[in-house]
This record gives C-alpha cells, structure tokens and sequence, in this order.
C-alpha cells in the first residue's frame, strides 16, 4: 500500500499517512493484520464505533483516519471531564456486550462464552470524533463472555501507573465506571485476565506489583 508520513506508533504498530481521510496501520514486526481488520468490520456492520476499514493486506490494515484526542489525553487535560468519561467506558462495554462474536474469532482462556470482546478497551483506546467515540486497536480481540471484557478495562483503569498529574482524574474515572458496571458479573473474570496481562511484554514490573496486590483486595479467598 502506498503510504507518506509516520503519524503516531504504539509498542507494535506504525500509523502512516495513506491520502486524504486514510491511514496504514503497520504492524512492525510483519504478522498479518487481517483477521484484526476483519474483527473491526464485523464490530461495525453490528453497530459499534470501530473505524471503517477500507482494505488489509498482510501487516497493513487501510482505514479510515480518526482524529480526536483520547480519553486518556482528556483526563489529563480537564480531570473535570473524568466521570463523564468513566461513564462512556462502561456505555461502549455494554454496547459489545451485545455483539455476538463471529465463530472463526479465537475464544479467550477462562472466559468461555460467545460475544465479541476488545480485551484492550482503555482509555487510550477510545477516541472523541466529531461523530462520537471511536475503539481503535483491536490486535486482542478474542471470543468469550461480555464480563471478561469489563473485568480487563476495570483492571486497568485501576493497575495501570500513572503519573500524580492524572491520578485524581484516574481515580474519580474508576469510581464513575464502577457505579455503573455490574462488579459481581466482571469479578470471576479477573484472574484469568490478570494472567493475560501479566504475559503481557510489554508491562512494567510495577505495574505487575499492582496487579497483584488488586487481586488480593477484589478477589479474596473464599
């Protein structure tokens, strides 16, 4: 694919420029983004607020161009904003929850069920459009149940280091999730997706530590 500058790059993706309201997202190390292109058609034809997809060859993915700051951009510059966005977490989890996944999709481990799941679904994750928000990067979906995925965007609204400028936002985001979430349905998820996280390569040690120790504090022995 024809494509001009580098936008933005994440861990394991490229977004370059590809014409005028496109973009290339380029997986570095060459593995096909395929079936994570096909996942983002499916979320859309059933109605959830993934960008459009154009075209997927191998390692390139053509889309469409979103801009809008993310959340997590947004907590950091009006904290003011944070519940309100806690909210909209909560509101596009429910939205997925709703999607059934496409049978070829990979299940989750631990988490047997049928709907589609981001399992990445943060606030980095999600961007404000003019259209609304949009759910970039599904490199993680898999197949399982709705809880699993809001067990993974509970674990990381409340284990993912932050600097002091944003942990009050951070925080009244977590407690404007939580009351709107159902805790009990997502609990049974947590530890198998704590594993994943933590086979995750690219997270710190310290943010390992704080896993571990929300483990103990939301899922005591019984």
């Amino acid at each position: 694919m024809q494509v001009g500058s580098l936008i933005a790059a994440g861990c394991d993706c490229e977004i370059l420029e590809a014409g005028a309201g496109r973009v290339v997202r380029r997986a570095r190390d060459g593995r096909s983004l395929e079936r994570e292109a096909a996942v983002m058609r499916h979320a859309r034809r059933q109605g959830f607020p993934a960008p459009k997809v154009f075209d997927a060859d191998g390692p390139d993915i053509l889309m469409e161009r979103v801009d809008g700051p993310s959340l997590m951009a947004e907590m950091a510059r009006d904290p003011g904003q944070a519940p309100e966005h806690g909210r909209l977490l909560a509101s596009l989890l429910s939205r997925l929850g709703a999607v059934r996944a496409p049978g070829w999709l990979q299940a989750a481990d631990g988490c047997p069920g049928n709907r589609l799941l981001h399992l990445d679904l943060h606030p980095a994750n999600v961007l404000l459009t003019g259209d609304g928000p949009r759910v970039i990067d599904w490199a993680n979906a898999a197949r399982g149940a709705a809880g699993a995925d809001v067990a993974c965007t509970w674990l990381v609204l409340a284990t993912v280091p932050v600097g002091p400028e944003i942990e009050e936002g951070r925080a009244a985001m977590l407690g404007a999730f939580l009351g709107d979430i159902d805790t009990e349905a997502a609990r049974p998820y947590l530890p198998a997706i704590a594993a994943r996280r933590r086979a995750d390569r690219n997270i710190t040690a310290e943010e390992k530590a704080e896993i571990t120790h929300f483990l103990a504090r939301e899922t005591p022995p019984s």
